[in-house]
């Protein structure tokens, strides 16, 4: 609003009304009136008063443009949790998010199912379909495992939160009734990321423990350094199985911390996140650039919602 852009700049230039009012030529009381919204100057007091302001009249009446970055967006998260209402940015964060995260490691659920799964808590399916039972129960668990993810997302990251990531993400599928699976807790027995070697599991503990002494070792965290520990963490792949999922939320929920807007890496773009992983030693632009438009994309949706 103009009156709120005057009273900014005036108190900017730390002067009075009546300080202001002088140099327009009318009553301290005017200048109240144009900051409350109540009386709008003409041209002649709006040119003097850019001037005064060393802004042109345009920037002056010119709405300020939506800034992202200037929005807390763990707190409004938090805020729309608890508020249990539907079509605000949580609710698109929670569908999208497990949908895009779940599909790419390979869940046949659509969107409309996972959005369904979220909004009614029944399985919308087609005549004589058959659905893996896994699919619907780890996109259930990943809307809880995004709701925990909010409550501690301010917390220093550690292996503790980290191995819970991994049992809320994975409890109650078929591959926690494998008792060599560990669910919450690292991996008995060596896996692949693509076709990529991973630490040996007699390593992992090691390997994980350095990781998490250089992360919370940083002075700074920016963008850089959260795909940076993505790369390490899926190179690790300390789980059996969910690393991908797991890692993701990780980065989430460390932009949170760090007040930098988050990203969700969707499924048509996992081409180019893989390469990104895959060619990251010798050429870290090309997942950067992914996560950086990811981050766009997220963006956009904050604005739809909050703008």
């Amino acid at each position: 609003m103009l009156g709120e852009k005057i009273k900014k700049y005036r108190e900017e230039k730390k002067m009075t009304q009546m300080e202001v009012a002088e140099v327009l030529g009318v009553k301290p009381a005017t200048i109240s009136k144009y900051e409350a919204g109540a009386l709008e100057p003409n041209i002649e007091s709006l040119k003097k008063l850019a001037e005064l302001f060393e802004v042109s009249v345009d920037k002056l009446l010119k709405e300020d443009e939506f800034d992202v970055s200037k929005i807390n967006v763990l707190k409004v998260l938090r805020e729309q949790k608890e508020m249990k209402l539907k079509g605000n940015l949580y609710h698109n964060t929670q569908i999208i998010f497990a949908y895009n995260t779940n599909h790419i490691e390979g869940s046949k659920l659509t969107e409309d199912q996972t959005r369904y799964i979220y909004e009614t808590n029944t399985l919308l399916t087609k005549k004589e379909s058959i659905t893996n039972l896994d699919d619907i129960i780890e996109t259930a668990n990943h809307f809880k495992l995004v709701d925990y993810m909010l409550d501690v997302a301010d917390k220093e990251l550690t292996e503790e939160m980290i191995k819970e990531f991994h049992k809320i993400l994975k409890e109650g599928t078929s591959d926690s009734r494998k008792d060599w699976f560990n669910v919450g807790d690292y991996k008995k027995l060596a896996n692949e990321a693509g076709n990529m070697k991973t630490t040996l599991p007699k390593s992992v503990k090691k390997d994980m423990l350095k990781l998490m002494q250089w992360y919370n070792s940083l002075d700074k965290i920016t963008i850089k350094e959260i795909i940076e520990f993505h790369v390490r963490f899926e190179r690790i792949h300390p789980f059996q199985d969910g690393n991908g999922r797991v890692g993701r939320i990780i980065a989430f929920k460390e932009c949170l911390k760090n007040n930098i807007v988050p990203f969700i890496i969707l499924d048509k773009d996992k081409l180019f996140y893989y390469r990104g992983l895959k060619e990251y030693k010798n050429e870290k632009s090309y997942l950067i650039d992914t996560c950086l438009n990811a981050q766009d994309q997220y963006s956009n949706l904050i604005k739809y919602f909050l703008e």
